[in-house]
C-alpha cells in the first residue's frame, strides 16, 4: 500500500514537472514565432532560411509486448517554409539535422489496445522518447512514460535541445505492458530550429 502511494506521488510529481517543462517550451516557442511573424511583416532578407521538419506517420504500426523500437514510416508534412527536405530521411524514422542550433522538438504518439488491463501494480508502462544519435537516456525532458491501462491514449514528448549539424534525432518507443499496442497513423514528429 505504501508502495502504491509512493508510485502515485512520483507520477504526480513527474506530471507536474512535465507540465512546467512544456509551458516553458511553449513560452520560448511563442516568443520565437512572434519574432518570425515580425520578420515576415517587415520583409525577410532573401538569404534567410528556416530549418525544421514536420512529419506524420504514414500508416498505423504495432508495438509488441516487452519490445522497443524506433518509430518508422513517417512522411513529410511540409508547410513550405522550411529549408530542409526530409522526405527520404523520415521514412527510416531518422532525421539528420542540416544546421546546428537550439531546436524545439516534439512528438505526439497515439495508441490503442484491445486489452482490458486495469491501472494497478501489474499494469506495464509505455515510454515515448526523442533520442539524439543513439542516446535515449540523457535527455529526460524529451520523454514521457505512462501506464498502458487505457484502451485509447496519446503521449507527447517535448523539449528544447542544443544540437550540432549532422546529429540524428528519432522517436523511440518501449512497451513493458501485458498487451500489444497499435500506433495511430495520426502520430507526428516535428522539429524547429529556433536559434
Amino acid at each position: 500500500r505504501n508502495y502504491n502511494k509512493y508510485v502515485e506521488r512520483r507520477l504526480r510529481e513527474q506530471n507536474s514537472m512535465a507540465l512546467q517543462r512544456n509551458l516553458c517550451c511553449l513560452a520560448v516557442f511563442i516568443t520565437c514565432f512572434s519574432s518570425f511573424c515580425t520578420a515576415v511583416h517587415n520583409g525577410l532578407p532573401h538569404q534567410v532560411q528556416f530549418s525544421g521538419f514536420h512529419a506524420g506517420l504514414k500508416t498505423s504500426a504495432a508495438l509488441l509486448v516487452n519490445s522497443s523500437s524506433v518509430l518508422k514510416g513517417y512522411i513529410s508534412l511540409k508547410d513550405g517554409i522550411f529549408a530542409v527536405d526530409i522526405t527520404v530521411a523520415v521514412l527510416s524514422g531518422e532525421v539528420t539535422l542540416k544546421y546546428g542550433g537550439v531546436y524545439f522538438l516534439t512528438t505526439t504518439v497515439h495508441f490503442s489496445t484491445k486489452s482490458n488491463d486495469t491501472c494497478d501494480d501489474t499494469a506495464g508502462t509505455v515510454k515515448v522518447a526523442i533520442c539524439v544519435d543513439s542516446d535515449c537516456s540523457n535527455n529526460a525532458s524529451l520523454q514521457a512514460i505512462r501506464q498502458t491501462c487505457d484502451k485509447v491514449f496519446s503521449m507527447t514528448a517535448t523539449g528544447l535541445l542544443l544540437l550540432r549539424s549532422k546529429q540524428i534525432v528519432r522517436v523511440h518507443l518501449s512497451n513493458t505492458g501485458n498487451s500489444s499496442l497499435v500506433i495511430g497513423a495520426a502520430s507526428t514528429f516535428s522539429g524547429y530550429l529556433l536559434a
